[in-house]
């Protein structure tokens, strides 16, 4: 099929980083353009309402244009922003987060003229957790990142949003990686072969280290001993397996065993120390973080009682039950709810009651009465159910953690249609280089 070419002036960013350009012909997504630009680009799928293309030639570049930092950017599909300088970036995500809520929210665009998005205090080597994907390739183990949008391997040695330590784990594992293990990499369509991941974790405040293989099936004890010699080279504070047999995308299984370590490491947020796992969810940007949970906080700061949905391993609700005076947690992993109420009674808090379930369960029978609300809901969002139950406990003010604009924009117009009006909204680049952002909206009760 003859390749078509099209000239197109970019004008807006969509929400997985793609130029937006608008034809007699319907919508066009340019991977690799900015707005503001004009550019040359080449059409690789059409569908009923839109085409997707990939720029050729850059006829006006936009002033926010930048040269990427990595050598594998366009490639592997863990960025999507590094062609864009940083203030550059934030503009950006401030106009997603603005876009979502005005059209898919309904809300008037003169509440979101000022809104800005938060820098994170880093913008390269901020994450303090990376997971790489492990395949089998003609009897070689190889590692790095998926390409954008599939499952094949970009192969890789650093990773300049990683941190530092991160990278020095990774380095010495494919040193081993490169030598020889008794056992195959992974091969998902087979689901064979042992080593599905590497999973490296480390404490930007605390220079603690976690490195875990995750593996498929049983080892052999020499295959063990093996894996155990190749992690204890990275020199980790802790050095687990987790068993992962499922076929799928899901990285992590249900059980890890330690094989070095206590199987735990801490990280500092503020004035709280914390404690997570190979399994434990945590913000990957810790500096970040830190602005973030005490911006939510502080919405919900004088509050007398105060209930937290989707809390995790407690990390906000530390901040929370600094500022309120009791707190009720919700998280529906068990883990998650041991490693909170760890972490709570480490930072000496005793007005937190942690409650083990799904939000959409466990509501419906909540009879106390709340003076706030807070949500960290995943992508999808809150359930319907949820919103509804929120919207009967007639609490004064709702506080609204997201990493979707899209969601969040559908969510808060439920709750305005439920009594509750949006007086705040702020962005927070949690992950720079990307078209990631989070946003904390705060609704109050009319």
């Amino acid at each position: 099929m003859k390749s078509e070419i099209l000239e197109l002036d970019i004008t807006a960013l969509s929400t997985d980083s793609s130029g937006i350009a608008r034809t007699p012909k319907g919508v066009v997504f340019v991977h690799g353009a900015l707005p503001g630009e004009t550019v040359r680009a080449e059409v690789v799928a059409r569908k009923k309402d839109f085409s997707v293309a990939d720029v050729v030639s850059i006829e006006r570049a936009s002033p926010g244009r930048a040269v990427p930092r990595c050598k594998y950017y366009g490639r592997c599909g863990g960025c999507q922003l590094q062609h864009a300088t940083y203030e550059t970036q934030l503009t950006l995500k401030a106009g997603i987060v603005r876009d979502a809520m005005t059209r898919i929210g309904g809300f008037k665009p003169e509440m979101f003229r000022t809104l800005t998005c938060e820098p994170s205090p880093e913008h390269w080597g901020y994450r303090n957790k990376a997971a790489f994907p492990v395949q089998g390739f003609k009897g070689k183990i190889l590692a790095g990142f998926y390409r954008a949008g599939t499952h094949r391997l970009e192969l890789i040695r650093q990773c300049p949003v990683n941190a530092k330590r991160l990278n020095e784990i990774y380095g010495k594992v494919l040193d081993g990686l490169e030598k020889s293990l008794p056992f195959d990499g992974y091969d998902e369509r087979s689901n064979t072969g042992k080593l599905r991941h590497i999973i490296a974790r480390t404490g930007m405040n605390t220079g603690e280290s976690l490195l875990s293989f995750v593996i498929n099936g049983k080892l052999s004890a020499r295959s063990v001993k093996a894996l155990a010699a190749l992690g204890a080279s990275a020199r980790p504070d802790t050095l687990t397996i987790n068993h992962n047999s499922k076929p799928g995308n899901v990285i992590l299984g249900t059980y890890t065993e330690n094989l070095l370590g206590s199987g735990f490491i801490s990280e500092r947020l503020g004035d709280y120390r914390l404690m997570f796992d190979t399994a434990s969810f945590f913000q990957v940007n810790t500096g970040q973080a830190e602005k973030l949970f005490a911006y939510a906080s502080s919405l919900a700061e004088g509050c007398g009682n105060v209930l937290e949905l989707y809390s995790g391993t407690g990390s906000l609700t530390c901040y929370l039950a600094n500022e309120a005076k009791s707190v009720t947690s919700v998280e529906e992993w068990r883990g998650a709810v041991k490693m909170a109420e760890r972490n709570l009674a480490a930072n000496n808090f005793d007005n937190v009651r942690a409650l083990c379930g799904r939000s959409e369960d466990i509501i419906e029978d909540l009879k106390d009465r709340y003076d706030a609300v807070v949500m960290d809901p995943p992508r999808d969002g809150c359930e319907r159910s949820v919103l509804d139950a929120v919207s009967s406990f007639g609490a004064k003010n709702v506080i609204y953690v997201s990493c979707n604009p899209a969601t969040l924009a559908r969510d808060c117009k439920i709750l305005a249609g439920r009594g509750y009006k949006l007086v705040s909204a702020r962005a927070f680049d949690m992950f720079p280089q990307t078209a990631h952002v989070e946003t904390v909206c705060l609704l109050t009760r009319n």
